[in-house]
């Protein structure tokens, strides 16, 4: 909380994610069993909500990562704030009608918009607190993002039951006001990358932007472990984020499905909360950030398997709590990673790929484990599958990471040896030239001295 304290601009930040959190959160439960439930509705609608809510992160990345480097970090964050205030307003209306296609859409409108900020967000952290602060900010922002998780669920749980417009109108405020905390910032463009040409220019490199992106991580094996860091660990929330909503409504032993969905995600939040202060801890007693991050991954892991076998409404609980915090720590750690290891000028598209390969495989497993569902009948599979390439996924990261350090240690140890070739050369170049000066003097010097020896006397 002294960081807080001390970083005025880091506090305006803190405060427009926290009402716009609540809001985002609140509106989510709403709209979660409105597709689960409502006319049209279904699993696959449900899973349909849940890329719509995440898949635009993908789409948009690339896009969202180089704004984030040319543009003014802070209109960027203000201008996508007060867009998705308004699509949330068509959401209510969309609501209100009953409409799940509409709501499907404008769900999906929405996110690409907030697409647009998460990069800006995360590049934000360099301008408003010094780079041995990153790791104490990160935690912040992710012990917000949870409390905020937490208390979103539950009072959307609540409001829910009455109907999705109230928190739709919720939700829309907190976009406003999260535009007066936003507008008292300073001007944050990145260093080393003056905003030449603005949006065109942006749009017209993006392409040539995230290719560089990809070759300065691609070069950096610790960096590269960072942005990949979250991805096994998204693969498995996907299929196991669609069991919890199934089973929330079947179980329903908070009175409602609304309430128990609520209830668990509340505790989930709780956990991603408190998981993230855990892992900086650890790291600040000296345990190696990699090594962190890796327990994290496996605590989420074994937190999914669990869930995916328990019934019992006091066990779900106590998994849900354990996978939040598995699932905090590792988003937490590997962010701090990003930021502390990138150059400004590639942090926004370094988040932004982080971003785009964790939500295609949050996606990826979100649809697929509803289409298993509704063939086999057993919502336990849409967590298996999420689980089971999340395994794989991290097993493959481990695979590129060690073939990638061995070849740029190859690498390294071959051009260390053709410099040190090199010098050697230059070495006997330089010496052989004196020496070939040298011999045909001595050759003079040798016969002159022959010349002045005549036939028959000897050298004394």
């Amino acid at each position: 909380m002294g960081l807080l304290r001390r970083r005025p601009h880091f506090r305006r930040v803190w405060l427009s994610e926290i009402v716009s959190l609540l809001g985002d959160w609140m509106s989510f439960v709403a709209v979660s069993l409105l597709a689960l439930g409502g006319e049209g509705g279904g699993i696959v609608a449900l899973a349909l909500v849940l890329v719509g809510h995440h898949l635009p992160n993908a789409l948009f990345a690339p896009v969202a990562g180089v704004l984030a480097d040319r543009l003014d970090r802070r209109w960027l964050l203000i201008a996508t704030s007060a867009i998705q205030g308004a699509l949330t307003v068509a959401m209510l209306v969309a609501a209100v009608l009953g409409s799940v296609p509409a709501v499907q859409v404008l769900v999906f409108a929405r996110a690409s918009v907030g697409a647009l900020r998460l990069p800006a967000q995360s590049a934000v952290l360099r301008h408003v607190v010094e780079d041995d602060e990153l790791l104490e900010a990160n935690a912040i922002a992710s012990a917000t993002w949870s409390v905020m998780f937490a208390v979103g669920m539950a009072v959307g749980g609540l409001i829910a039951a009455l109907g999705p417009a109230a928190a739709l109108a919720l939700d829309a405020a907190s976009f406003g006001l999260s535009v007066v905390f936003l507008w008292g910032l300073p001007r944050m463009v990145a260093e080393g990358r003056p905003a030449e040409g603005g949006i065109v220019a942006a749009f017209a490199s993006v392409r040539g932007d995230m290719v560089l992106a990809w070759k300065h991580a691609w070069e950096r094996p610790r960096l590269l472990d960072a942005v990949l860091a979250k991805t096994p660990v998204h693969l498995a929330n996907g299929g196991a984020l669609l069991l919890l909503n199934v089973v929330a409504a079947q179980l329903a032993f908070a009175g409602t499905g609304a309430l128990t969905l609520g209830v668990l995600q509340c505790v989930r939040g709780a956990g991603t909360g408190v998981g993230p202060l855990l892992g900086v801890a650890l790291v600040r007693r000296g345990l190696r950030g990699e090594v962190a991050a890796t327990g994290a991954a496996w605590v989420t892991f074994a937190s999914i398997a669990a869930f995916a076998l328990t019934r019992h409404p006091a066990a779900l609980l106590g998994v849900a709590l354990v996978w939040g915090l598995g699932s905090g720590a590792n988003w937490v750690l590997s962010s701090a990673e990003i930021q502390r290891l990138s150059p400004d000028r590639f942090v926004g598209r370094l988040s932004a790929l982080d971003n785009l390969i964790l939500t295609v495989g949050l996606c990826a497993t979100s649809i697929g484990g509803a289409v298993l569902v509704e063939r086999v009948g057993v919502p336990a599979v849409a967590g298996w599958l999420g689980l089971g390439a999340g395994v794989v996924a991290w097993l493959g990261v481990r695979w590129v990471l060690r073939r990638r350090a061995a070849a740029l240690r190859g690498r390294g140890a071959a051009e260390a040896e053709a410099a040190a070739e090199a010098a050697a050369k230059a070495e006997t170049e330089a010496g052989a030239a004196p020496a070939a000066d040298a011999a045909p003097a001595a050759g003079v010097g040798a016969e002159a001295e022959a010349l002045s020896l005549r036939p028959g006397t000897e050298r004394r």
